[in-house]
């Protein structure tokens, strides 16, 4: 009897791992919006925007400002010394986990929405119509607007970084525009200067970091690299 209760008990689980194993993976990109590009050549561009969704928290697309503040530590903080104080009477000691401030969730202000394509996509457009692509093939421009949010820099001072990604692709074509293309006094303020008139200042520097950007996509080596993803 004991061994047809272990029996059973052991193919039911054998058959709900083999139907997990069997699920499809959830979908990690959403597509936002699609568009059709002519190009001067006569060719055609299919250009997609897409969300990251399903990730972590912190791999989503920011649609909107995310703020990362000291307070969303202390909590963090405080869960794991439950979980280190729980594991010293168990063996699980060895499984809690480190995090870093960028791995937070934060909070969203939805009164700051992301502007990335509203800012990019006339720019890009323009850049895309004067590419030499193949008229014979279907080709896919694909823009991620990801990251777009407030970390603050460090325990004391009163300052918070900027943090800005969004990536533009083409089959083995990929270019960033991030924070990195703003200079270390735009990116890294004190957080009144952010809050200010609703946040203006974390628009006024996206439309900063995507205008260089753009200067750098239109550099020869750049454009070479975009037209052979299109050819």
């Amino acid at each position: 009897m004991k061994f047809l209760k272990f029996f059973i008990l052991g193919f039911s689980c054998f058959i709900l791992i083999a139907c997990s194993s069997k699920r499809e993976p959830l979908p990690k990109t959403k597509t936002v919006s699609t568009d059709t590009i002519v190009l001067n050549n006569g060719s055609t561009i299919n250009f997609i925007t897409e969300n990251a969704i399903n990730g972590q928290v912190v791999e989503d697309t920011n649609n909107y400002l995310n703020i990362v503040t000291r307070g969303d530590t202390a909590q963090v903080v405080g869960v794991k010394v439950v979980q280190f104080a729980t594991s010293l009477f168990t063996l699980n000691s060895g499984s809690i986990s480190s995090f870093t401030k960028e791995e937070l969730k934060g909070k969203y202000i939805e009164s700051v929405p992301n502007k990335t394509m509203d800012i990019l996509t006339p720019e890009l457009y323009a850049i895309l119509k004067k590419i030499n692509a193949n008229k014979n093939k279907n080709n896919t421009v694909t823009v991620q607007p990801y990251k777009f949010k407030l970390i603050y820099d460090g325990l004391t001072d009163n300052k918070y970084n900027f943090i800005y990604t969004t990536y533009i692709r083409s089959n083995n074509f990929e270019f960033v525009c991030s924070d990195k293309d703003l200079a270390l006094d735009d990116r890294v303020k004190p957080f009144v200067d952010w809050e200010m008139n609703n946040y203006q200042l974390v628009q006024d520097v996206t439309l900063k970091a995507i205008n260089t950007c753009m200067v750098r996509l239109k550099l020869h080596k750049n454009i070479t690299e975009l037209e052979k993803a299109l050819n």
